[in-house]
């Protein structure tokens, strides 16, 4: 049984995922240490002290951009379109978007993982919303199916902000929190002449081998987040 809590407002919701390693950052604890007798890379321990430090302190303001202001604006119609594609309106009982009304996130206490997928259709399947820039949308319309997604990755700078790895790792935490089998991937940029072009998805399966590594990873992480805690309790 997936276990949800709903928030009325942004400022709990930040507050209770802050306990959590969430879908939006996963990626950084898969990294594989160059020191094999290490279980977590160092990128992956600063990851941890990150959060870490999100629940004993504020967190930092937020900054948005012109490309995060464009999506909070894109995006709601990108969920009807989702709607109208899938025979259903956002009205629907078994279509939630998650950006309306009460902010549901989904947690795992035992790994301490945790997520707001963007779209939950109920019983079904989850879908991430992405409103890139139109060059990174010709990157995504060149998607056709799931090795696309996999050969486009693999040819992907590793600084990439809009890595495909980072997605695949959000995508599939989502699916396991959400006990889903299957996600949408949609990309959406109605910047483009031709209107056939706007909106484009691909289907990715759940990874169960994927998923076991996440656990793995996110279980050495809470482990290495709890030794940092048991530490400042010590000074107490």
């Amino acid at each position: 049984m997936a276990n949800y809590k709903g928030f009325q407002n942004d400022e709990d919701w930040l507050s209770f995922r802050a306990n959590y390693f969430t879908a939006s950052e996963i990626y950084k604890l898969l990294s594989d240490p160059k020191d094999k007798t290490e279980s977590l890379s160092v990128g992956a321990k600063s990851y941890v002290l990150e959060c870490v430090a999100e629940m004993l302190a504020p967190s930092e303001p937020q900054f948005y951009n012109s490309a995060m202001e464009r999506g909070n604006e894109v995006e709601p119609r990108v969920a009807e379109r989702i709607a109208k594609e899938l025979g259903k309106t956002v009205n629907d009982d078994d279509f939630i978007y998650t950006s309306v009304g009460e902010r549901i996130f989904f947690y795992n206490d035992e790994y301490d993982l945790g997520s707001t997928p963007d779209v939950i259709i109920l019983n079904n399947m989850i879908c991430e919303v992405k409103c890139p820039k139109s060059k990174t949308h010709l990157k995504y319309l060149m998607i056709k199916s799931l090795d696309d997604f996999f050969s486009v990755s693999k040819s992907e700078s590793p600084s990439s902000k809009d890595s495909l790895k980072k997605y695949y790792g959000q995508m599939q935490l989502n699916m396991f929190l959400t006990e889903t089998d299957k996600c949408l991937f949609v990309s959406f940029d109605d910047r483009y002449y031709n209107p056939l072009n706007h909106y484009h998805t691909v289907e990715i399966p759940r990874d169960e081998a994927y998923i076991k590594k996440l656990l793995e990873k996110a279980n050495h992480g809470k482990e290495y987040k709890y030794s940092i805690l048991n530490k400042l309790d010590a000074k107490q």
